[in-house]
């Protein structure tokens, strides 16, 4: 259905247009409150991590990161992004009332929780046909279905999934995934096929 397409398309718009991101940056967001067990000390290590190993970080505007989601911690983060020098690649946004905006906008979205039961962002991802990077903890496995393709991180059936606290993996994966396009179309259509049929 195209029109489904040309208002995902203009959702995605929105929400970027606010920010200031054009469309071609790829967008890679975590959505949750910002509590230790969500583990967002890690997504921010991963970024510091991803601008050492991967070119395409250190091309101005190739590459953003967003945190949807606000808590006791984000001053601390916010503290930390200054400290590894990667704040002007992060962007906290804060709580956002507008999954239906901020989905279509991102273009991964990655999941670094110590501990999930079933995590309604990753559904929600997956409802948006966004492809998931997420540590394999809790209700994530199933979610992310079998295995594809093994190494330090494993691609999945409906995304990738990375060992626990594995910030190098992290990274690897998600460089991997900024570059195949045809990788994240995959996982996020197989993602949606799975949400519609549960």
């Amino acid at each position: 259905d195209l029109g489904i397409f040309a208002d995902h398309a203009t959702r995605r718009a929105r929400f970027r247009h606010e920010l200031c991101i054009p469309d071609h940056t790829i967008l890679i967001g975590i959505v949750g409150r910002l509590t230790e067990i969500k583990n967002h000390q890690m997504f921010l290590n991963v970024v510091w991590r991803l601008k050492l190993i991967d070119p395409a970080l250190r091309r101005q505007g190739a590459v953003r990161f967003i945190v949807i989601g606000d808590g006791g911690l984000r001053q601390t983060l916010e503290l930390q992004a200054q400290q590894l020098d990667v704040d002007r690649e992060i962007i906290f946004v804060g709580g956002r009332k507008d999954p239906e905006y901020f989905y279509p906008a991102l273009d991964v979205v990655a999941l670094t929780s110590l501990n999930e039961g079933t995590p309604l962002t990753l559904i929600e991802a997956m409802a948006n046909a966004r492809p998931v990077v997420a540590t394999s903890v809790g209700g994530v496995v199933d979610l992310l279905g079998d295995v594809v393709e093994d190494g330090p991180y494993q691609v999945c059936r409906r995304g990738i999934a990375v060992p626990p606290g594995d910030e190098d993996a992290f990274a690897e994966a998600l460089s991997r995934i900024i570059h195949d396009r045809s990788l994240q179309q995959e996982l996020g259509e197989r993602g949606l096929e799975f949400v519609e049929v549960n």
